[in-house]
């Protein structure tokens, strides 16, 4: 979300994605050439992808990657956006981890063909269709998780209110290989689309409601507090998909996760609306070893934790454009464990997602500077997946950091403080 402003995100972005011309071309089962040193059993071809794809950034840890997709519900949860009271609260959770190197199977798909659908038809223009199949990812799927490493620390991550989990895909994706299981969730309703495996397309339908660009401050005051209070929901998904995880740890009906997990060394990470669940869930469950807040105003019942004192270690990563916001000085001036917090110059609120990437090869550069930024696409997903590795690794993992220890000549871009 772009801040508070759902519906100009909504129209702009995806009326540009609809009015776009693609390159003809066919991604689903191209090669890619191995990573530097990686087991020639991985399964990696030597061909450049084709003309007219695009190839997302490869990850640069050492681990080929895996993904999985899974359908939860929460049979304890009614569902608040719909009518009927026996609806229960249903999830779509993608798994991306570290991958056997003698796995075998198709790379996944970056969307699927009625997320493509909604980034073309949601602005209202025909384009020529399939674009989503033109676009590469590394993950493969249902790969057995690597041995190496197990059990492997777990992450949770949100996306933004009215975005796709596949919009982080890049990040995702280097996070698994570089040892973590990375647990994706896809917050129905409040998603752009929730795909389900029965073929049910969920759209945005979100119970709150998002004011209009003229709105008086009485209905943004209402809207605030109304995100405020719905983060809870957000809150809720992830203590059940942390509790789902922790059943499968011990024993997964289908064996993936058998012995793989290791819950003590955990943490949490959103986006936008999705970095104030993180927040929320570090205030709720000391289960969390830290938290990371890319670009979300804190939302939560207390301002996003603000004046309660997160007891684990917190990083707030932010645009250059974020505004003037309370609930980040207060959260990040009442943390009890480390924190952390870097501006980067350029970026604009979906500089951290692929989103720029996309968009810059399939309508070209400078498109949507207030939504995507200026900084370079692939430069900005390098900043974005270091710092984000380099906290994980230090308060997650365990493991020495030195890209924390203060600002870094590597990242002129990123303006860096620490405390205490």
């Amino acid at each position: 979300m772009l801040h508070s402003d759902v519906s100009r995100h909504a129209l702009c972005l995806l009326a540009a994605f609809s009015a776009s011309t693609l390159v003809a071309g066919c991604a689903d089962d191209e090669a890619l050439p191995p990573h530097e040193g990686e087991p020639a059993c991985t399964g990696w071809g030597d061909e450049a992808p084709a003309d007219g794809v695009l190839e997302l950034p490869r990850p640069t840890g050492p681990h080929p990657v895996g993904t999985q997709i899974r359908a939860l519900t929460d049979s304890a949860r009614g569902e608040e956006a719909t009518e009927d009271p026996d609806d229960r609260r249903e999830l779509m959770v993608q798994l991306f981890y570290p991958a056997d190197p003698c796995g075998t199977g198709q790379l996944a798909p970056y969307l699927s063909p009625e997320e493509g659908d909604s980034r073309r038809t949601t602005g209202g223009l025909p384009a020529e269709d399939g674009f989503e199949a033109r676009i590469l990812t590394h993950a493969r799927m249902g790969v057995p998780v690597a041995e190496d490493g197990a059990p492997h620390p777990v992450l949770l991550f949100s996306h933004g209110f009215g975005m796709l989990r596949a919009d982080y895909t890049s990040l995702l994706e280097d996070l698994a290989s570089h040892g973590f299981v990375v647990a994706a969730i896809s917050h129905t309703y409040d998603s752009e689309l929730t795909v389900f495996p029965d073929g049910r397309a969920v759209p945005f339908g979100s119970v709150v409601l998002t004011p209009a660009m003229d709105a008086p401050p009485e209905e943004i005051e209402a809207f605030t507090q109304a995100m405020g209070e719905h983060v809870a929901v957000w809150a809720d998904d992830a203590l059940f998909v942390l509790d789902e995880l922790t059943a499968a740890a011990q024993d997964d009906p289908g064996g993936l996760l058998t012995g793989r997990l290791d819950l003590d060394r955990l943490g949490v990470l959103g986006h936008s609306y999705g970095g104030a669940m993180a927040a929320e869930v570090c205030a709720r469950d000391d289960r969390f070893d830290a938290g990371l807040d890319i670009d979300g105003r804190l939302f939560g019942p207390q301002d996003g934790a603000g004046g309660r004192g997160l007891a684990q270690p917190f990083f707030i990563m932010l645009a250059a454009d974020h505004p003037d916001d309370p609930s980040i000085d207060e959260t990040y001036n009442a943390l009890n464990g480390q924190g952390y917090r870097a501006r980067v110059e350029d970026a604009a609120h979906l500089t951290f997602s692929d989103l720029p990437i996309v968009v810059e090869h399939f309508l070209g550069e400078g498109v949507l500077p207030e939504l995507l930024g200026t900084l370079d696409p692939a430069r900005a997903v390098e900043i974005t997946n270091a710092y984000t590795r380099a906290f994980v690794q230090a308060h997650v993992r365990g493991e020495a950091a030195p890209l924390l220890d203060g600002p870094s000549p590597e990242y002129p871009e990123v303006t860096f403080e620490k405390r205490p």
